[in-house]
């Protein structure tokens, strides 16, 4: 997943991924995921600047929440 709002345009998710599961959009100059062929490594999650690249199943309020329930 790609916020829009937050990525930048830069491609070095696109750089990052071995399974050619990121693409840039030439329209929105934003990431795209091919969620086809995206095995959920998480290099592209590291590579990205702005944070805007999240790994799915990893998304920031999924993390918080399990942290929560930890707490309880």
């Amino acid at each position: 997943m790609v916020n829009p709002k937050w990525c930048k345009g830069c491609g070095l998710c696109v750089e990052a991924c071995s399974y050619g599961a990121r693409v840039m959009n030439e329209l929105t100059n934003v990431a795209d995921v091919l969620d086809v062929l995206c095995q959920g490594c998480g290099a592209c999650v590291a590579a990205c600047p702005s944070g805007a690249s999240q790994q799915k199943g990893f998304e920031k309020q999924q993390i918080l929440a399990m942290l929560d329930a930890c707490n309880n």
